[in-house]
C-alpha cells in the first residue's frame, strides 16, 4: 500500500509540523532528532491518523513509548481522529516489511563462507557484555540488527553518538566482532578516524600511492569507524573519507560510525558529508541511570568472580554517574585492593578507597552543599535531613532540598533519594512537585528558595 494513496497529507507547513514542534518541547532534542524529524501525518478519511515513520522498528518504539503524547498532542491542535496508527516506511514511501523479516532474508540472500579476521577487537566489547538500558537501548538494537545483516537494513549508516565513556566502541566492536563470529560479512573494518587520517597522509600525502590506500577498502563489507568528529577541519581526509563512503554505500556494503555529538553539530564538516549521514539512522547513547549503572556494575564484578554486596554496588552506582569508564575504574581499584589485602570489600572498604575520588568527581554542586545550605537558612542541622521523621520543622526544608537538588544537579531521583535517608525516587518527585506549587502562594518559602539559590549561583 503506497502512502500516496491515503487521502489527506500534512506537508512541511501542515499542522503536523506545528505538532513536532510542541513534542520536541516535551522530549527534548535528542529523543526528537532520534526518533520524530524523520516522520510525518496522514489522515484517512474515516479519521484514522497515521504516523509515518521510516521501519518498524521505529513504529514499535514510537507507539510503546510515546503513543498517549502524540494523542495528546493531535487533540491540543485539534487535529480530529479515531485511532492512532504508525506506518513504517521507506524514502520512496512505499510501506516497509518488519525488520525481523528484512533481516530474514538479508540472511538468505548472501552467505559469506569466509571472513578476513585480521581485526584485534577487545575480547570484552561483545554483545553479551553490553547493558542495555533506557539510555542505550535504540542504539543497542540497531547495532544488533546491523551485524546480524550488514548493509541490508535501512540502517545504513548507523550513527551512534554520545559522550565519552558511554560504550559507543563497545557497540562498534560488537558489531565487527559478531559480523566476524557469525559470518554475516567476509571483510570486516574496524578503526579510529586517527587511524583512517594517519593512513590517509601515509599512503595518499607522503607516498603518493593512493591506490594501496583505497584498495584496502575496495571490497569491504563492513566498515565501522570510531570518533568521526575528529574529522573536524580536515578537508583533505574528509574528502577521501566521503569518496570511500560513497562508494561503499552505493555498494549496499554496512557503514558504521560513532561521533562525541550529533553529526549536524560537528564544526568543519562538509555539508554534503553531512547530508550522506542523515540519509541513514543517527541514535544516542545517554548517561546510564541508577538502575542501569548498578546493574554494570554486577555484571563486571560476576565477569571477574568477585561478589560484591548491594551496599558497596549502591554507594558506587549513585556517585559515580557520569560514564561506564569512571564505573568500571572504581570497580577495578576495590577489586585490586581486596587481591593485595585480603580484605572483604565492605561499604567502609569503598568509602575509605573511592571517598576522594568520588568527591572529586562529583559536581561542584553536590547533594551535600544543597543540603548544607538548605539547613543553614532553615535553622536545622544537615543531618536532620536524612532522619526519618515527619516533624515540619524538618520535613520543609527536606522537601526543599530534594527540589533544589532535581533543580540544580544531574543526580537521578533515586541517586537524590538515596542521599536522604534511603528515600523512595518517588519521594522526591513528590517533593519537587510540591515546592514547585507552594512557592506561587508562600511568599516567605520563595523569598528563602531565592536566597539559597543566589548562594547556588554564586558557587557555579
Amino acid at each position: 500500500m503506497l502512502v500516496n494513496t491515503l487521502l489527506q497529507n500534512y506537508t512541511i507547513s501542515s499542522p503536523w509540523q506545528i505538532c513536532l514542534k510542541r513534542i520536541q518541547d516535551k522530549v527534548g532534542v535528542s529523543n526528537f532528532e532520534t526518533w520524530f524529524r524523520a516522520t510525518d501525518l496522514s489522515v484517512t478519511a474515516d479519521g484514522i491518523a497515521k504516523i509515518l515513520v521510516p521501519n518498524q522498528f521505529f513504529a514499535d518504539f514510537i507507539e510503546e513509548h510515546f503513543a498517549s503524547l502524540i494523542k495528546d498532542v493531535l487533540i491540543e491542535e485539534q487535529i480530529h481522529f479515531s485511532s492512532l496508527q504508525f506506518a513504517p516506511v521507506q524514502k520512496d514511501w512505499k510501506i516497509v516489511q518488519p525488520l525481523v523479516e528484512e533481516i530474514s532474508e538479508a540472511k538468505e540472500k548472501k552467505i559469506p563462507q569466509k571472513v578476513e579476521n585480521n581485526q584485534n577487537f577487545h575480547p570484552n566489547y561483545t554483545f553479551n557484555k553490553f547493558i542495555v538500558g533506557d539510555n542505550n537501548r535504540m542504539a543497542h538494537a540497531a547495532s544488533l540488527a546491523v551485524a546480524e545483516a550488514p548493509g541490508k537494513t535501512s540502517f545504513n549508516p548507523l550513527i551512534i553518538y554520545g559522550g565519552t565513556g558511554l560504550g559507543k566502541t563497545h557497540l562498534l566492536q560488537a558489531i565487527g566482532q559478531f559480523a566476524q563470529t557469525e559470518v554475516t560479512a567476509e571483510k570486516v573494518i574496524y578503526m579510529t578516524s586517527e587511524e583512517f587520517t594517519n593512513q590517509y597522509i601515509n599512503y595518499v600525502v607522503h607516498k603518493k600511492d593512493s591506490t594501496s590506500f583505497y584498495k584496502k577498502f575496495s571490497d569491504v563489507d563492513l566498515l565501522l569507524i570510531d570518533d568521526i568528529q575528529f574529522f573536524s577541519g580536515k578537508p583533505g581526509t574528509q574528502k577521501e573519507f566521503f569518496r570511500i563512503f560513497n562508494k561503499l554505500l552505493l555498494e549496499n556494503k554496512q557503514i558504521v560510525l560513532s561521533s562525541d555529538r550529533q553529526p549536524d553539530k560537528i564544526p568543519d564538516m562538509m555539508d554534503h558529508i553531512i547530508n550522506r549521514f542523515m540519509s541513514g539512522l543517527t541514535t544516542d547513547i545517554q548517561p546510564p541511570n541508577l538502575e542501569t549503572r548498578m546493574a554494570i556494575l554486577r555484571k563486571k564484578a560476576e565477569t571477574d568472580g568477585l561478589f560484591l554486596p548491594d551496599s558497596v554496588v549502591q554507594f558506587i552506582a549513585g556517585h559515580i554517574t557520569s560514564n561506564i569508564r569512571e564505573l568500571e575504574g572504581t570497580l577495578i581499584k576495590l577489586i585490586a585492593s581486596a587481591s593485595f589485602t585480603g580484605r572483604d570489600i565492605t561499604i567502609e572498604v569503598a568509602q575509605e578507597l573511592c571517598g576522594d575520588a568520588i568527591s572529586k568527581k562529583d559536581e561542584r554542586l553536590s547533594v551535600k552543599l544543597i543540603q548544607e545550605k538548605v539547613a543553614e537558612v532553615f535553622g536545622i542541622s544537615a543531618n536532620q535531613l536524612s532522619a526519618h521523621t515527619r516533624k515540619k520543622e524538618v520535613a520543609l526544608p527536606r522537601s526543599v532540598a530534594m527540589y533544589l537538588c532535581k533543580k540544580w544537579t544531574r543526580q537521578s531521583l533515586r541517586s537524590i533519594g538515596l542521599d536522604f535517608g534511603g528515600r523512595d525516587y518517588s519521594t522526591v518527585i513528590h517533593s519537587f512537585k510540591k515546592i514547585e506549587a507552594d512557592i506561587i502562594t508562600d511568599k516567605d518559602l520563595a523569598e528563602k528558595i531565592a536566597k539559597i539559590e543566589k548562594v547556588l549561583e554564586q558557587i557555579v
